[in-house]
């Protein structure tokens, strides 16, 4: 800046080559799960807005793209995605925790482009009112037929935590891809109960709690939530502080909620561009009204926090990570 200074470039001037970059763009939005969930409803709110917040008002293309509980997503955005400030991506925040599990995970949580968060990710186990267990004590009594997205997720791993810390006989099926068809399954017949999904997603089934058809057991975060004041953390369900603190780590991801991201090493001068639109959207009166219809939830936080969050995660003690992987071990 002091050489342009002396060249008599004004500071405009000199950012004017970003800040026009995403004139005539595409910015590509993937979403790590299927259509019709809570992270998909949030994205796509996003996507309605953000461009307007935006130099140049690229256009937002939206691709849903499941597969291993967000994994499939990160994995490409984080190797094969190009480095330019194109590409933004919302996961399920248990990625973080399937890369303590598996090391070997082609991505690398703490070097991705952490641009801020729309609001935290309240999740919970729900129980329909036809299964065979109708709270988690009579749950270890009978068998209860849980359905999951992927063993990297919190509707599988809490069910198979709760199996080895507190003996509940949770029967865990994989391979749904959203809110919106585990919540199917219930319908169905298929499924007696999910380890968890959003509370938005239950906003979305209001008719399931006025028609009294759903109970729910637990909440999957650090303290009770504020609208279900009377339900327990799954920290609650456990008496033994190991598996306390193993429950922390897992719960934690809360916080880091429905967090956007772009590539590792993604052009400093549009990653700024990036935060400090994000930060705009989610202050907008319009985009607020949008998401109270919608019944959306928004509490955000920046990037940079993100960030800190993220790599705090990441340096969690080995004994509390090595008894986390001992509870949440597929259980087929």
């Amino acid at each position: 800046m002091a050489f342009a200074a002396l060249l008599g470039i004004s500071p405009a001037l000199q950012a004017q080559p970003a800040a026009e970059f995403y004139r005539g763009k595409n910015l590509q939005l993937i979403i790590g799960t299927g259509e019709g969930g809570g992270y998909d409803y949030s994205a796509r709110l996003v996507a309605q807005f953000l461009a307007d917040f935006i130099p140049g008002r690229p256009i937002i293309v939206v691709r849903n793209m499941p597969g291993a509980g967000s994994i499939a997503a990160a994995e490409y955005v984080y190797n094969l995605a190009p480095r330019d400030g194109l590409t933004m991506l919302i996961v399920q925040p248990t990625f973080l925790l399937e890369k303590i599990n598996d090391r070997a995970r082609k991505y690398e949580p703490e070097k991705f482009t952490w641009i801020g968060r729309i609001d935290e990710s309240v999740v919970m186990g729900v129980i329909w009112h036809k299964s065979p267990a109708q709270s988690v004590a009579e749950a270890k009594e009978k068998q209860v037929v849980i359905a999951s997205n992927a063993a990297a997720g919190t509707s599988a791993t809490i069910p198979w935590a709760l199996n080895k810390m507190i003996g509940t006989r949770y029967k865990v099926v994989l391979g749904y891809d959203s809110s919106a068809n585990m919540g199917l399954a219930l319908e169905k017949g298929e499924a007696d109960a999910l380890g968890s999904t959003s509370w938005d997603y239950l906003e979305t089934k209001r008719e399931w709690f006025e028609q009294k058809k759903v109970t729910i057991p637990y909440v999957i975060s650090l303290n009770r939530f504020k609208k279900l004041p009377d339900v327990p953390t799954v920290l609650e369900l456990v008496d033994n502080e190991r598996d306390r603190n193993a429950l922390k780590l897992m719960a934690s991801t809360s916080t880091v909620g429905r967090a956007f991201m772009s590539t590792p090493d993604a052009p400093v001068e549009r990653v700024e561009i990036l935060r400090k639109s994000f930060d705009a959207l989610v202050r907008d009166p319009k985009f607020l009204a949008e998401a109270e219809k919608r019944r959306l939830g928004v509490d955000p936080m920046s990037g940079e926090d993100l960030r800190a969050i993220v790599a705090d995660v990441m340096r969690q003690p080995e004994d509390v990570v090595e008894r986390m992987k001992e509870v949440t071990r597929p259980q087929l």
